[in-house]
């Protein structure tokens, strides 16, 4: 599981669990996205589990992605969830800003910044519509102190697509 959420789900259910450490391959994952575009890459995070969910992507031998039609997108128009050493924030939210974006740091509904349970913090980071999300991943990632992109570059391997009245379309 990606996080302490879903772990106490599992459990309560009697499923047995292993850290992702402690495998050398997943079988197959199956994930939700927050956006997919039409080059079929994923925004993810918004949960706040993007780094977890990319090493879990990067172990996998399959990804399938299940998402409704609201999540398809031409270009992702979202926000890019970025997790980000706390120490780091300022210079991040300044490279971002270089790399045309807007960032904010994602907070919990009393205020209080949301920290991940890497104990790092997200910023939602908004580029308005972009056209090429593996070269912006790319720049993120090679700022100081980011951790994680929400932009994922491993693509699915299937994606389904749910539709209305219990359909679905295979991706």
């Amino acid at each position: 599981p990606t996080s302490l959420q879903i772990k106490l789900v599992a459990e309560k259910a009697g499923i047995q669990l292993v850290e992702s450490d402690q495998v050398n391959h997943i079988d197959i994952v199956f994930d939700g996205a927050d956006q997919i575009n039409s080059q079929k890459y994923v925004i993810k995070g918004g949960g706040g589990a993007l780094l977890r969910e990319n090493i879990l992507f990067s172990l996998a031998k399959k990804i399938v992605v299940m998402a409704d039609k609201t999540k398809f997108v031409k270009n992702f128009t979202r926000t890019v969830p970025i997790e980000v050493h706390p120490l780091a924030r300022n210079s991040v939210i300044n490279s971002i800003k270089k790399l045309g974006g807007e960032s904010k740091i994602r907070s919990l509904n009393r205020g209080y910044p949301f920290f991940t349970e890497n104990g790092n913090i997200i910023l939602d980071s908004d580029f308005g519509i972009i056209k090429n999300p593996k070269a912006l991943t790319q720049k993120i990632k090679q700022t100081t102190g980011v951790l994680e992109s929400g932009i994922f570059l491993r693509k699915p391997d299937v994606i389904y697509k749910a539709k209305i009245n219990g359909k679905f379309e295979i991706i």
